[in-house]
């Protein structure tokens, strides 16, 4: 059964197969990136590929909302689509920035199609007590707001949503 996790800028330096990681600060915002090595495995998120062989993530560190936000590119520079955790607001002391996630997901396809990811293991967690109710009530909310301001098509931010690459 899947439990909170948590998630730390910095982390994907220790993530086997992810390479040349590099971090930039903007203002209210952490930008990481990190580059999936030419031996890595697929991985497949709401039933896209958005892993393997050079394919480029990146995490976006959204102070003022309080939540992270993943854009990942597949070999070509392409966007593959968007994943937005559902975590407890952020913590940062100094440089260092952490959430709680709260095993629901968002699945953000260049469309602007949204699923929602890991129902199954949330409500299981939170019937195991996993998942505190303060915490349950807290990703229901979060949940609504996201998927309200994305059909307002206020979410992701601009820079987030219009980023691109080149590889």
């Amino acid at each position: 059964m899947n439990a909170p996790e948590i998630i730390t800028n910095g982390a994907w330096q220790a993530v086997p197969h992810m390479t040349d990681y590099r971090a930039e600060w903007f203002s209210e915002m952490l930008v990481e990136r990190a580059t999936w090595s030419s031996t890595a495995p697929t991985r497949q998120l709401g039933g896209q590929v958005v892993a393997g062989p050079g394919y480029v993530w990146f995490r976006f560190w959204l102070l003022e909302n309080e939540l992270i936000v993943e854009k990942y590119f597949d070999a070509n520079g392409k966007v593959v689509g968007f994943y937005i955790p559902i975590c407890m607001p952020l913590q940062r002391r100094v440089n260092t920035l952490r959430v709680i996630s709260l095993i629901l997901g968002l699945w953000l396809q260049p469309d602007d199609r949204v699923t929602v990811l890991h129902e199954t293991e949330f409500d299981q967690a939170v019937a195991a007590g996993t998942v505190a109710p303060v915490e349950a009530e807290q990703a229901e909310f979060r949940i609504r707001e996201l998927t309200f301001a994305i059909a307002q098509k206020r979410f992701p931010p601009a820079m987030v949503r219009n980023f691109s690459i080149r590889l």
